[in-house]
């Protein structure tokens, strides 16, 4: 899960502009070098000559670069990427023992377990349709709300509430049930007046006759490849997701860098429809084999919640 107001997923990284000199101050004139002395500075090895450089204090903490594809900094050596300094970039994407996101959904565990209940319970749908501008996080398409006041929300059983943020998307999908991943998973990122996110997740499987693309998916995977916040999509939030359909509920974590804990996770029961042309297309863009996909975590030791509109 990328959190627009969290670093998922990679955040942005602050630039300090090199100070120039204006335009009046003096020259100093130029050093003359002796012809000994500038064959000896030739002469000199290439690694002396960068070492001397002074590291750029902008960039003397930046986190590492993280991926999916390159096992040297993909998602099994997230925890081991070091910064410019030799400290853990994101030490709590290799913490084994925390709780991490995504896991895999076992049905057969909620059995006997499950309570009364439906995603109508914890999500509020706006009453008209949501602007969102595109732009690209981390190689990967975000749709963020140009409007935090567009009346959609999760509502925790406390009354926390967690206003609609941003939505993205994984290929394959992140988590997984029995086992198996679908094609496709959609996070709708929800943030809380005090910084808290919770997520909710929507798997999608490949569309067919008997199986259509869903709408509101389709018009936003038309604009993968768009940046900057200049393009925009208006959807229907409450159409991206089932309000009548059961789901699972657990704590875990943003599923890409940093991998901050304590977020809220809903997952919803069964699935959407997805064109298979357009997924693979998203699956090309994020950068091809293996898709965007964190492998499941460990549960150690938390308890998934299971609902089901009419208890079985």
């Amino acid at each position: 899960a990328m959190a627009s107001v969290v670093a998922s997923v990679g955040g942005p990284v602050a630039v300090r502009a090199s100070s120039v000199s204006s335009s009046n101050d003096p020259k100093p004139a130029p050093a003359r070098i002796s012809r000994s002395s500038r064959r000896a500075m030739l002469a000199a090895p290439v690694s002396i000559v960068i070492a001397t450089r002074a590291p750029d204090s902008a960039d003397a903490s930046a986190p590492g670069e993280w991926g999916y594809a390159d096992s040297s900094n993909g998602p099994l050596r997230w925890g081991d990427i070091l910064d410019a300094d030799g400290k853990a970039s994101y030490p709590a994407c290799g913490c084994a023992a925390c709780q991490q996101s995504p896991i895999d959904l076992v049905r057969t565990a909620a059995r006997g377990n499950v309570r009364v209940g439906s995603l109508a319970d914890r999500l509020v749908a706006p009453d008209k349709p949501v602007t969102l501008a595109v732009s690209q996080k981390h190689g990967t398409p975000n749709y963020v709300a140009t409007d935090r006041a567009n009346g959609a929300a999760v509502v925790a059983p406390d009354g926390a509430r967690y206003d609609f943020d941003s939505l993205h998307f994984h290929t394959p999908a992140e988590n997984t049930v029995d086992g198996v991943a679908n094609a496709m998973e959609m996070h709708m990122v929800h943030v809380s007046p005090a910084g808290d996110v919770a997520v909710l997740g929507v798997l999608f499987r490949h569309a067919d006759a008997d199986f259509p693309a869903n709408a509101e998916v389709t018009k936003l995977l038309e604009k993968i490849a768009a940046d900057g916040g200049r393009e925009k999509v208006r959807v229907n939030l409450g159409s991206l997701y089932d309000s009548g359909a059961g789901f699972w509920e657990w704590t875990g974590s943003l599923t890409t860098p940093p991998c901050s804990g304590n977020v809220r996770w809903l997952l919803q029961k069964g699935t959407f429809g997805v064109s298979a042309a357009q997924r693979e297309a998203f699956r090309e863009h994020v950068g091809g084999f293996p898709g965007n996909a964190r492998p499941t975590q460990p549960l150690n030791g938390r308890t998934v919640l299971s609902f089901d509109p009419t208890r079985s």
